[in-house]
């Protein structure tokens, strides 16, 4: 049951994004806004259990705003919703809105924050890009983030045997790290390479990429899930977890697909 709730998830989301695609990028904007949303509200909902008290209504009125920043003056709104969201959140601790240990739940905001709002508002960035281009940058990402986690949960089910980093996360394994890759690097290949602007030759350095930005992040959320003493992030997602637990190895791929895009010139 468990895997037919994950399969039927995983297409009914993947579903949303090509809707959304086919729609136009003005659309995958809102998509990832409301995404980013529901993902950093669980950040912080998972810190409240383990006892800190961050500023939950600014973080998540920060990350949508820094989504539709991005996207309408790229990096300067970057630079205007970050700088304008740290002087606030230090506002908020001085005024008493929440009367708890400042230093610590000012520093649990602005990891919330800039884990989820500022990683994820790459997506934005990428989406920018002229001629619609962005819409098939941001595609080859999320389908060489689905390939990566599809290959690491199902060669990790079955042939998994060796820890991959068992004190972070016990359950990941080497040999799930290599399904992930070659799936990766298969579903760069077949797919991602015929989506415009991607071809063969940007597809396989896009795979490249995603094999070392997926499992980072992947370990990176089970290192602060561990530390908040949980398993899953949220349960929105029947058979995944929460939106976090789907898209934490997407918040450190799509950066890193945007800089292979910037520094290699596709453009």
């Amino acid at each position: 049951p468990d895997l037919t709730s994950r399969v039927v998830t995983g297409a009914v989301a993947f579903a949303v994004v090509l809707l959304a695609a086919m729609i136009g990028p003005g659309a995958l904007v809102l998509l990832v806004a409301a995404v980013l949303v529901l993902a950093v509200a669980e950040f912080y909902q998972a810190a409240r259990t383990a006892g800190h008290h961050p500023a939950t209504l600014l973080g998540v009125v920060s990350t949508a705003a820094m989504v539709g920043a991005v996207y309408w003056q790229a990096f300067e709104g970057f630079q205007l919703v970050l700088a304008l969201f740290l002087i606030f959140t230090f506002l908020w601790y001085l005024s008493g809105v929440v009367r708890a240990r400042p230093v610590v739940n000012i520093a649990i905001t602005v990891l919330g924050f800039l884990y989820v709002g500022v990683l994820g508002s790459f997506a934005a960035l990428l989406l920018k890009f002229p001629l619609d281009h962005g819409i098939g940058l941001l595609l080859g990402a999320v389908i060489a983030t689905a390939a990566y986690d599809i290959g690491a949960y199902f060669a990790g089910s079955w042939a998994g045997r060796t820890p991959l980093a068992p004190d972070v996360s016990p359950g990941k394994t080497v040999e799930g790290l290599m399904g992930a890759c070659f799936l990766t690097l298969a579903a760069c290949l077949i797919v991602v390479g015929n989506i415009e602007p991607w071809n063969p030759g940007r597809a396989f350095l896009l795979a490249l990429v995603a094999m070392v930005a997926a499992p980072l992040g992947d370990l990176c959320e089970s290192m602060i899930k561990r530390d908040l003493g949980i398993k899953d992030m949220g349960a929105l997602l029947p058979g995944h977890g929460g939106i976090l637990d789907r898209i934490d190895a997407l918040l450190f791929v799509v950066p890193a697909a945007y800089y292979v895009v910037r520094y290699l010139k596709f453009f």
